[in-house]
């Protein structure tokens, strides 16, 4: 179990909230599980999504491991509402823990060091983790230990917690550029042709190639809600908008600016 206090935020302030998955899938945690509104229209990893909303009406028979599910204690126990659904997911997790085959991976990552689930848990400061000897660790630990092993990221750690943008930071570290900041990481007149940057305006190209916006910078910042904290998503947004605009949302366009401008 992996505890990131991201996943606790809720209504205006929740964001982020897949921040870790770009680390997991590192070591090719590529089955995911996680509420179909954190999907918005933008994927900084390649990941297979099965919704918890499908989980919570069809049952977990489908599921595959190893397995990656996002879930906060307020989904574990139908505290979380919206207009459509409550989101009690203690029944599922459950039967995944009972379910999932010996030696293979099933990560939940939560807000918590020790979720409740108050149906199946009645015993005062127990939880499931007790139950099934699960093991905690904390997330931003995992990541900085990873930073620190593997890539020479100039970004504060403290600016975000999301391997993609350090991942961008140190390759464009090695090329001589500024990469000390995230708006750095997405000046598309200056980053390589072959920066991971660039990867995000295909994704949106290809995924809006049948809907044209009114308002695309809101558009984009909603795409990169579920992967940036609080700050630069703006900047992120308007970069990539004056881009695609250059190109005129075409991707044989983007193509040839890209080796143009090397």
């Amino acid at each position: 179990m992996i505890r990131d206090p991201q996943l606790a935020k809720t209504g205006s302030q929740a964001r982020a909230q897949l921040r870790s998955l770009p680390l997991l899938a590192e070591f090719g945690l590529g089955q995911v599980c996680h509420p179909g509104i954190y999907d918005n229209g933008l994927r900084f990893v390649d990941y297979d999504l099965l919704p918890n909303e499908d989980l919570r009406a069809n049952g977990v028979d489908s599921v595959e491991f190893p397995l990656v599910h996002y879930v906060s204690q307020e989904m574990l126990t139908g505290e979380l509402q919206d207009e459509e659904s409550v989101y009690d997911d203690q029944d599922v997790v459950r039967r995944l823990l009972r379910e999932r085959p010996d030696g293979v991976p099933y990560v939940l990552v939560t807000d918590t060091s020790s979720p409740r689930m108050p149906r199946h848990t009645q015993k005062p400061g127990k939880s499931f983790v007790d139950e099934f000897e699960c093991t905690v660790s904390e997330y931003k630990g995992l990541l900085k230990r990873y930073l620190q092993q593997n890539l020479d990221s100039d970004l504060p750690l403290s600016s975000t917690q999301n391997l993609y943008f350090h991942q961008i930071s140190s390759y464009h570290k090695q090329a001589g550029l500024k990469a000390g900041t995230i708006p750095d990481l997405f000046d598309y007149t200056k980053i390589p042709a072959d920066s991971p940057a660039w990867d995000p305006l295909y994704y949106l190209i290809r995924e809006d190639v049948d809907q044209v916006l009114d308002d695309y910078s809101e558009r984009i910042r909603e795409a990169l809600r579920s992967w940036t904290e609080r700050g630069p998503t703006q900047k992120i947004a308007n970069s990539m908008l004056d881009m695609l605009e250059r190109v005129d949302f075409e991707e044989d366009r983007l193509d040839s600016y890209r080796i143009r401008h090397q």
